[in-house]
Formats: C-alpha cells, sequence, structure tokens
C-alpha cells in the first residue's frame, strides 16, 4: 500500500505535527483551504468514516472540536469539521481524515493548490501548541 498518511504516521515522510496521541495524529494541511487547516488522521489505516471503528470515529471528532475551540479563542471567525467518504464525496487521499478548517471571514477553497509555506506552517504550529499547553 503506497498511502502517505501511513508514511506520515510512521515518520516516513514530512509533515507538519501539531499533536498525537495513541490514535491519531493532527497535522497540517500540506494544501490548505484557509490559514490554520488541520487534518485528524488516525494512526491505523481505514479508508474512509464508513469503515473506521465508531470508537475512533468518535475520538477524531472530539479532537476536531478540540482544536475548532481553540480556533475560535484565536480568534477565527468559524470553524468546518467535515471528513469525505469516496471519490464522488471528494475524497482525494483514501485514508480515514477529518478536516478543520478555520475560517476567517474570505472564501473557502476546499482543494487548495498552494503548497503551506514553511513560515506560515512554523507559526501555527507554535500557536496551537501554545494553546494546547495553556489548556
Amino acid at each position: 500500500m503506497d498511502c502517505i498518511f501511513c508514511k506520515i504516521v510512521k515518520g516516513e515522510a514530512p509533515a507538519w505535527r501539531v499533536y498525537e496521541d495513541d490514535d491519531v495524529v493532527v497535522i497540517l494541511d500540506k494544501y490548505p483551504a484557509s490559514y490554520g487547516h488541520l487534518l485528524v488522521v488516525t494512526k491505523a489505516h481505514y479508508e474512509s468514516v464508513i469503515d473506521t471503528p465508531d470508537d475512533l470515529v468518535v475520538k477524531s471528532f472530539a479532537i476536531a472540536a478540540k482544536f475548532a475551540r481553540i480556533w475560535k479563542k484565536l480568534g477565527a471567525r468559524g470553524v468546518n469539521i467535515v471528513t469525505n467518504a469516496g471519490r464522488e464525496a471528494g475524497q482525494i487521499i483514501f485514508h480515514y481524515h477529518v478536516h478543520v478548517i478555520p475560517r476567517w471571514g474570505d472564501k473557502l477553497l476546499w482543494h487548495g493548490r498552494d503548497e503551506i509555506k514553511e513560515e506560515t506552517a512554523r507559526e501555527v504550529v507554535e500557536k496551537l501548541k501554545s494553546a494546547l499547553a495553556q489548556g
């Protein structure tokens, strides 16, 4: 299997990690739809929400909600939390993940084509890790 998220989980591919526990890793989306776009990725490989065990779905959405609350505290005007199941639903990477997309009042581009800049990635990771440390 040639899954980029499995490679990220194993440390075989780079990613900007924000949070990690035994079941999930939270990373910055490489092609963000907005500033601070995160992905909550299960460490175990499941294709989509349809075949992911309920306990992992619940946990991934709870973590997504935690980061949505952080973004609201940091000034986001809204937050989208979404997962796609199947190509027709817009799924591009077939490894279950949940998008956390802070909204700043600008237009949302679901599949951004501009790769995140290192400076921006460092800034976002620092903001979120600081917010996590503060509780």
